[in-house]
């Protein structure tokens, strides 16, 4: 006899296997979605990864975020400056969202189900709304690690922003024209942040566009504004002439100045947050080793 729990156990299991289903079966698909990756023409900032294994599970999660995006996805909230910056699809995303939520939906009851099946009978009864917390809190943890990792990059390209006002004034200041001076400043650095400003600055030697506006649209585009200063300068000096030295050694000691206050801000935040477990700490120990001396003076 099949009891009542079992047979709850095993809807959920097979209800949350119908959904996974039914968002890999092909639909119809955006028009939108296709005409926005036909003309998609941004590098991306990450090499794709390695490994025969890594690269069939983001395809198969990149498929699932195509299907829901195909079918709700002026419904879902995506990060897309952060995803641009990260070099991430949109679909990768949305894919990792939906499996990370029908994991988190489906653990609990699975693994009270399966210990049902191994005859191991829990005194409780886990409410289905734990799983829909566990599947909510997996849906927005996904946002919240891009948004994290995003700000970490996002620091990176301030600080290379600085390195590069500083070797195109030394450039400038070595008789280089301004479009030169940028050209050569961007050749030197390495990393993903370089190779995606290098990247930017190519193709608009390709399409024939100034470099000043090709980095302040990656300004806008990954919502660094550090890159738009020097992009301004360097067309003000583009259009007239002028020199920029003296703008450009204004700009990256104010930048370096404003890093430096940020980190000595970061670390005090870090010591207040220290303060809290060294005092919850410090209350446990004391009622740990304190509790017996009490009750031993009150019995005697």
């Amino acid at each position: 006899m099949i009891s009542m729990a079992s047979a709850v156990y095993g809807a959920m299991i097979g209800g949350g296997a119908f959904v996974v289903v039914r968002e890999l079966l092909p639909s119809r698909p955006d028009l939108g979605s296709v005409l926005d990756r036909l003309e998609n023409t941004t590098a991306a900032a990450l090499p794709p990864q390695q490994g025969s294994g890594a690269s069939r599970s983001a395809r198969w999660t990149e498929q699932v975020g195509v299907r829901v995006l195909g079918s709700a996805g002026a419904r879902i909230g995506v990060p897309r400056k952060d995803l641009d910056l990260l070099g991430i699809s949109a679909a990768k995303h949305v894919g990792d969202k939906v499996i990370g939520a029908a994991g988190g939906f489906v653990m609990p009851q699975m693994a009270l189900a399966l210990a049902a099946l191994a005859g191991v009978h829990l005194p409780f009864v886990m409410p289905l709304f734990v799983s829909v917390m566990f599947g909510a809190l997996m849906w927005v943890s996904a946002d919240t690690n891009v948004r994290g990792k995003a700000k970490k990059l996002r620091l990176e390209y301030r600080y290379a922003v600085a390195s590069l006002m500083e070797r195109a004034r030394l450039q400038r200041g070595a008789h280089s024209g301004a479009e030169r001076a940028l050209y050569e400043t961007a050749a030197v650095g390495d990393g993903p942040v370089y190779t995606r400003i290098r990247t930017v600055l190519d193709q608009a030697r390709l399409s024939g566009t100034p470099p000043w506006d090709a980095l302040k649209a990656l300004s806008e585009q990954l919502d660094v504004p550090e890159l738009a200063g020097p992009a301004d300068t360097f067309a003000h000096a583009g259009g007239e002439g002028a020199s920029i030295i003296a703008a450009l050694e204004t700009q990256a000691k104010a930048l370096r100045k404003r890093l430096q206050t940020d980190v000595q801000a970061e670390a005090n935040a870090d010591s207040e947050k220290s303060v809290v477990p060294g005092t919850v700490l410090f209350v446990v120990l004391f009622a740990t080793l304190g509790f017996p001396l009490f009750q031993t003076l009150i019995s005697t």
